[in-house]
């Protein structure tokens, strides 16, 4: 009789012990068919990112040439055209830059970031999400040195229908057919310039760590990827 017993709880036991680690597995399975969704539209998020980078730093690349260029004009070196333009570039320019890393805020908000299994994915997304944040801190350095110096320096020094008339349809008008160019002799001009370059060059390299960083982010979900089981 103990023995019948015994026997019929060890079938039990097995049976739930089966059914446990059957859901486990399931659960497991489940959990890995998440991550591999999430990996993939995460490494769609990166490779978009990356591209809206590349066209940043182009820019302020562009940005800087032209500021170093202004510092170091002298009246009649080139012509009034091309001086314009760099001085409508200089001047003017400004980084709408935004990752757009929609999946990765999500998983974050969700707090289904603990669903990423690989360490090294891990700690890449979090160099990324340190990078990004100093990115964003020059870029708004950037914009409050632009509205509260070079804006305000504009406006009182420039004839600025001479030089924005041509770009935003106003008509030539003798006041503002030719531009005169005098003042970019003047200490304040450079100044104003010189502080604005220093602000561009920074900027253009935290657009270049950060693209190290959403690199390194993209090569450790195409591993995983590569190598997930199926």
């Amino acid at each position: 009789m103990l023995a019948r017993l015994a026997a019929e709880l060890a079938v039990v036991v097995l049976g739930v012990t089966i059914a446990l680690w059957a859901d486990g597995w399931v659960a497991e399975r489940s959990d890995r068919a998440i991550e591999t969704a999430r990996l993939e539209a995460l490494y769609d998020n990166i490779v978009g990112t990356l591209a809206e980078l590349d066209m940043a730093r182009d820019g302020a690349a562009g940005a800087a040439a032209a500021l170093r260029k202004l510092i170091s004009f002298r009246p009649g070196d080139q012509p009034n055209e091309e001086v314009e333009q760099l001085l409508r570039y200089g001047l003017l320019y400004g980084t709408s830059f935004h990752p757009e890393l929609n999946v990765y805020d999500d998983l974050k908000n969700s707090g289904e970031l603990a669903l990423l299994t690989n360490p090294e994915i891990r700690q890449s997304l979090a160099t990324m999400d340190v990078r990004l944040e100093i990115v964003e801190y020059a870029r708004v350095d950037l914009m409050r040195v632009q509205q509260l110096n070079v804006d305000p320096y504009m406006i009182e020094n420039l004839n600025l229908r001479s030089l924005f008339g041509p770009i935003t349809g106003l008509p030539d008008t003798p006041e503002n057919s030719k531009l005169d160019l005098e003042f970019m002799s003047d200490v304040k001009f450079r100044n104003v310039v010189l502080f604005k370059l220093d602000l561009v060059t920074f900027l253009e390299g935290t657009f270049k760590s950060a693209d190290i960083a959403l690199v390194a982010v993209r090569q450790s979900i195409a591993s995983q990827l590569t190598t997930q089981p199926q």
